[in-house]
C-alpha cells in the first residue's frame, strides 16, 4: 500500500477516535465537548458527503469513512442537545427557546453551506474569472454572515454583565442588514444568475442574525426604558 493510500485510513481511525472519545465524555460528565458551529458543520459535511455526495474517487472505503464518522457526530449532537443549554444559559443568559432556535438554525445553515458549496467550489476558477475583486466580494459576504453571528452573541454576552445596549444603536443595526442583503446581497444574486446558490446561503445568514440582532436590541433598548429611534 502507497503511503498515500495509508493517509485517509489513519485520518479515520484518528478522527473515529476523537468522536468516540467526545461521545463517551460527553454522556460520562453529563456535557458537550465541540463546540456548536464545529459541531454543526461537521455533522452537515459528513452526512452530505457520505449520504448525499460520496466521494468518487475514494471509493467505498471514503464512504465507509465518512459514514462512521456521521454516526459518531450523532452521539455528540445528542450530548449538545441534552446538557448544552446549562453552559449557554450561564454565558449569555438566554432562554431554552432561544437555545432551541439558535442550535437548530446553526445545523440548518450548516446543512444549506454544504449542499451548495460542494458545487460552488467545485468551479472557483471558471466562477472567479480570474478577477481579483470577484474574490473581494465572496471574502465580504463571508465575513458579513461570520460578524452578524458575532453581533447577536455580543448582545447576549453583554445583556448577561448587564451592559447589554452600551456601545450599541439600533441605527448601525439598521444600517447594516440594509447594506448587506438588502443591497450588495441582491446585486451579489441577480450579477450570478444560475451560480449564487452557495453565496445565497451567506447572505440568507447575514438577514437572520441582522433580523435577530435588530429586534433583540430594539426590545432591550424599550426595556431600559428608551425611545428606540431617538437614541442613536
Amino acid at each position: 500500500m502507497e503511503i498515500l493510500d495509508f493517509a485517509p485510513i489513519a485520518s479515520g481511525i484518528c478522527w473515529t477516535v476523537t468522536y468516540f472519545a467526545l461521545v463517551y465524555r460527553g454522556f460520562k460528565d453529563k456535557s458537550y465537548g465541540m463546540p456548536i458551529a464545529a459541531l454543526a458543520l461537521n455533522f452537515a459535511w459528513e452526512t452530505t458527503f457520505s449520504v448525499i455526495y460520496p466521494p468518487a474517487d475514494g471509493g467505498f472505503a471514503l464512504t465507509i469513512i465518512n459514514t462512521i464518522w456521521m454516526i459518531c457526530d450523532i452521539g455528540i449532537v445528542v450530548t449538545y442537545f441534552l446538557y448544552g443549554f446549562k453552559y449557554f444559559k450561564k454565558q449569555y443568559g438566554i432562554s431554552k427557546n432561544i437555545f432551541y432556535v439558535g442550535s437548530v438554525l446553526a445545523f440548518v445553515l450548516a446543512f444549506l453551506m454544504m449542499l451548495t458549496g460542494g458545487q460552488f467550489f467545485g468551479s472557483f476558477a471558471q466562477y472567479f474569472k480570474s478577477d481579483i475583486f470577484e474574490g473581494a466580494q465572496f471574502i465580504a459576504l463571508m465575513q458579513n454572515a461570520i460578524m452578524s453571528v458575532l453581533f447577536v452573541a455580543f448582545f447576549y454576552s453583554r445583556k448577561k454583565m448587564g451592559s447589554s445596549i452600551e456601545g450599541q444603536s439600533i441605527y448601525a443595526a439598521i444600517a447594516k442588514m440594509i447594506g448587506t442583503s438588502f443591497t450588495v446581497g441582491i446585486y451579489y444574486i441577480v450579477t450570478h444568475p444560475g451560480a449564487w446558490y452557495f453565496m445565497g446561503v451567506m447572505i440568507a445568514t447575514s438577514l437572520i442574525f441582522d433580523m435577530w440582532y435588530c429586534i433583540i436590541l430594539y426590545k432591550e433598548i424599550k426595556a431600559q426604558g428608551y425611545s428606540s429611534y431617538s437614541r442613536f
